[in-house]
């Protein structure tokens, strides 16, 4: 990476990076026990026509929320952030001794030097704390000690093409989550980070801040400037520039606007920028004409080769990548929160320093529960569980529940200097912030940032001591402005479900009250149409319907009638499958034992159920276990044909057991990347109808290995299956004889896939062993691919397979380590059955094609031979090309994307005109010119692919 430092180095001053002590020492002033603090006009070097909105320059970098009465003194009281740190520290002051002789220093380096020292001493100040209690200034905990990494997963381009699989990162593995490059080798600079409310996007970004300010960090060394910029407080018009000296720089601290735009255009190569929440902007409709420069830079229109980060809910992904902001190339990185592994060290962070005892028993809890195993994923619900066990040691079961005793508890607990607030002053509270809460949620753009007299003042006042909202200074307009937040948005969802609840039930007389009883208000009805007009607005107030639903089956009733009228009529299949997975997470939350009409008709109990994460498949078993208790409903479950569940690793599979049971007609199972724990896939083949399922899928899956003698034999009733794939599921050589038992008496069974199996390679041997004789002699394609396995294995499965009088195919696709031992090829006679040969990807060399087409020759039923992604082969034509016509049986020779050049196309071209059978050569994916049309002139029958 060159450092480019031309446009603002003088070149009769040397410059350098190195710290001044004195420019990054702390100015501190005396403070009271109120935290008095005294706040200075704006600084005429950061004034901008554009910095509306930004946060004030005593505000914090990582979501803090400090409270600010007043106007030269300040009072500052904090809040409950979940995902950002805590204390505010009074800002860092740039000084000079006196007896220091002035240096003449290149102003704009001058400008990049302050800048890096005041933010890392923001950042390891403000930005090194989590605060945990609201309101009680001492209990917190340093990010280094409390902060547990949660799981990503990287990915180029789109996130959401189905099928398509990222890398597994965690969040501290900051080079792995950078890395990913175009097709032509350049770095990718834009990177979105998503996922779901409070799973830990904000956290990360305010680790990667503290990270680089330690200076350990490896690949973060390679950044000079890292900044922090929460975008709740941003329009499309801000300033980057102007932003940074709004939420990071003292406005006393003398760095001039244009300094440093001129030091990061300068070093764009070296400058991390990182924005926090861009669903939380506070422009939603966007016009590119108005972009300023924050969102000129996401689309590179300013600021091209700096590195820059921003986070979202997935309901403004799509948005965010919109032909007018980041668009491809960019890095989607998925934030899916925690494992396990990484619940249980959060917990033993939270109590280490308290009672560990408290935190085992709390751990305990949580894994015997599935839902709280599935609550414990996310970073902020984990936190409430933490402090709602810390008190009480006993949590709930919805997030409903979770978030009514967390709010409670946030209002009823005991400060040094407050006393418990009664219960009544609590819903009336809610309600109240419950009314401007749905009214930010109502309007066209989503409001998260509120002014003071949007609230009523008592209830403001009580909600902010509780911590359910937070304050800030922000500028807008130049000038000073309390911003009003909720601590989090789902809270804010939260709160106005309450206030929409109470409107259900609104109306006043005796009759009215009666009749509600039936009938919903017409406010409740008009207000939950205008939030659910339209799909995109279902799903991004899925909380908010979610909560309405808690324990309350007559609003569950109402909403999931709605959904159903408006949805899932002559609607699309995504939109249809989108209502569906949301009404059962709403039936979910009522925890009602009936279930309404709809939710069984054909609509919602389609022919084909997907369920693609543990909350999905926690909401969609409770159903089927409700319908299963009411006999007169599971004819329903008989029109089931497909079930496909992905990603469920936080309840057993097997929980669909009893459901499969009544599904008398599904033909199709798959179960990807779900934890199979041991007796799990037992209990759910066991329950599966055998006369009906032809297909079952599992794939990805590190439970089986080693294992099969424990589920083989249950798949073995299974008489109708017609394919059986067990992919990447770190299967052992002593597995195979298992799974041939099982199949062996699978009469129907024509297509077995083991591929990604890497633990098979030089297991072959034992396979031939203990292999029973004939395997099956129904089977018409074995799989092996990317199995790791060598030519030496080979001669074992060949041996194997040759007495499958059936067998057809064989698929031996991308296993490397055939490549340069083909002498072992003599073996593939053996199969004589044979017509399909699939060595694609197997790093195949010259002397390779020589014992291979020897052999194929002899293979009178061997017609089809794959060679794709052999790039080995390049620039060899020459000397294997005319071994080819050995092959005399071939009618289809497969040689794409084998980088194959104009040169070798022409050897091959000559090599063919001797194999009169072959009538189809795919050449396509080699990019090469090549006179396709003289060939195919000479041999009528041939069909030729080339792409050019």
């Amino acid at each position: 990476m060159q450092q480019s430092e031309a446009a603002c180095q003088r070149t009769d001053v040397p410059t350098t990076m190195q710290q001044s002590e004195e420019a990054c020492q702390l100015q501190r002033t005396d403070a009271t026990t109120t935290q008095q603090e005294y706040v200075p006009n704006p600084s005429a070097a950061t004034d901008s026509p554009q910095r509306t909105g930004t946060i004030g320059n005593i505000g914090t970098v990582s979501g803090y929320s400090p409270i600010i009465v007043g106007s030269n003194a300040v009072n500052i009281t904090y809040s409950f952030p979940l995902e950002g740190p805590g204390v505010p520290a009074p800002r860092p002051q740039h000084s000079q001794r006196p007896d220091q002789e002035p240096r003449l220093t290149d102003p704009c380096q001058e400008a990049g030097n302050k800048t890096r020292d005041i933010l890392k001493g923001v950042y390891t100040t403000t930005g090194s704390y989590v605060q945990l209690l609201p309101g009680v200034d001492n209990d917190q905990m340093h990010i280094a000690g409390i902060y547990t990494k949660v799981q990503l997963e990287t990915l180029e381009g789109v996130a959401v093409v189905t099928g398509q699989k990222g890398e597994s990162v965690n969040s501290t593995e900051y080079a792995k989550i950078f890395r990913l490059r175009t097709k032509t080798g350049e770095l990718i600079e834009r990177l979105i980070f998503f996922g779901m409310g409070g799973v830990g996007k904000s956290t990360i970004f305010d680790k990667i801040a503290f990270d680089w300010t330690e200076g350990e960090n490896e690949f973060l060394k390679r950044f000079k400037l890292v900044f922090l910029l929460k975008m709740c407080a941003l329009f499309q018009e801000s300033d980057l520039v102007d932003s940074i000296l709004d939420q990071l720089i003292d406005e006393d601290s003398g760095i001039a606007k244009d300094q440093l735009d001129k030091f990061i255009r300068a070093n764009q190569n070296e400058v991390l920028v990182l924005l926090d929440g861009f669903d939380e902007m506070e422009t939603k409709t966007l016009d590119a004409d108005s972009f300023g420069s924050i969102l000129k830079a996401l689309n590179r229109r300013k600021y091209r080769q700096c590195c820059i980060c921003v986070s979202t809910r997935p309901s403004r992904l799509e948005t965010l990548m919109s032909t007018s902001l980041v668009q491809n190339p960019c890095t989607h990185v998925e934030v899916l929160g925690f494992t396990d592994d990484d619940v249980k060290e959060y917990v033993r962070k939270f109590y280490e320093k308290t009672d560990l005892d408290i935190g085992k028993a709390l751990i305990q809890t949580i894994g015997k529960s599935n839902t709280l195993r599935d609550f414990a994923t996310n970073p902020m619900l984990l936190l409430l569980m933490c402090l709602l066990w810390r008190e009480s040691q006993q949590l709930p079961e919805t997030t409903s529940r979770l978030f009514a005793k967390a709010v409670n508890y946030m209002f009823t607990r005991k400060g040094e200097v407050k006393k418990r607030v009664p219960d009544p002053n609590v819903s009336k509270t809610l309600n109240a912030i419950g009314q401007t809460a749905l009214r930010g949620l109502m309007d066209a753009n989503q409001k998260f940032s509120f002014q003071k007299d949007e609230f009523e003042p008592k209830s403001l006042d009580l909600a902010l001591k509780a911590g359910i909202l937070t304050q800030q200074r922000v500028i807008k307009n130049l000038e000073s402005h309390n911003n009003i937040q909720f601590m989090h948005r789902t809270m804010q969802e939260y709160c106005a479900a309450r206030y929409l609840l109470s409107t259900r039930m609104s109306n006043q007389g005796l009759l009215k009250r009666m009749l509600c009883k039936v009938v919903p208000s017409q406010k409740f009805e008009n207000t939950l149409g205008q939030l659910c007009q339209t799909i995109d607005g279902v799903v991004s107030n899925e909380f908010l319907v979610r909560f309405c639903c808690g324990d309350n089956e007559k609003c569950m009733t109402d909403i999931v009638n709605l959904l159903d009228r408006k949805f899932n009529k002559d609607e699309s299949r995504y939109q249809s499958d989108i209502v569906q997975a949301i009404c059962r997470n709403c039936f979910f939350e009522s925890q009602s034992a009936r279930a309404p009409r709809c939710l069984t008709s054909d609509s919602h109990i389609p022919s084909n159920i997907t369920v693609g994460n543990s909350n999905e498949f926690r909401s969609l078993t409770y159903l089927l276990e409700v319908i299963c208790r009411s006999d007169s409903r599971t004819e329903q479950l008989a029109r089931v044909e497909t079930i496909q569940v992905f990603r469920v690793t936080r309840y057993p599979v097997s929980d669909l057991a009893v459901a499969l049971g009544y599904m008398e007609n599904l033909k199709d199972l798959r179960l990807k990347q779900c934890h199979l724990a041991k007796g799990d896939l037992e209990k759910t083949t066991s329950s599966v109808c055998s006369q009906s399922l032809t297909r079952l899928d599992i794939e990805d899956d590190n439970t089986l290995g080693g294992r099969a003698v424990e589920w083989a034999p249950h798949i073995k009733h299974l008489a109708s299956l017609e394919k059986l794939q067990i992919k990447s599921c770190e299967l052992q050589g002593t597995d195979i004889k298992h799974i041939a038992l099982a199949v062996g008496d699978m009469p129907n069974l024509t297509d077995l896939i083991l591929d990604e199996n890497q633990t098979l390679s030089g297991s072959a041997d034992s396979w031939n062993k203990e292999m029973p004789t004939p395997i099956t002699q129904h089977l018409k394609r074995l799989n092996l691919s990317k199995c790791n396995l060598t030519w030496k294995d080979f001669e074992y499965i060949a041996s194997a397979v040759g007495d499958m009088s059936n067998l057809t195919d064989l698929i031996l696709y991308g296993n490397r380590r055939l490549g340069g031992s083909a002498g072992s090829a003599k073996q593939l006679p053996k199969m004589t059955h044979l017509r399909r040969l699939d060595l694609g990807g197997s790093n195949l060399e010259t002397t390779d094609i020589e014992h291979i087409a020897s052999a194929v020759g002899d293979m009178p039923e061997l017609t089809d031979l794959g060679l794709t992604f052999n790039g080995t082969l390049a620039s060899s034509a020459l000397l294997w090309a005319k071994e080819l016509p050995k092959m005399k049986h071939l009618n289809r020779l497969d040689l794409t994307y084998c980088h194959l050049n104009e040169t070798d196309m022409k050897h091959i071209a000559a090599a063919v005109r001797d194999m009169r059978g072959l009538t189809d050569l795919n050449l396509n994916g080699n990019w090469v010119f090549f006179d396709l049309d003289g060939l195919l002139s000479n041999f009528p029958s041939l069909r030729g692919h080339v792409k050019t």
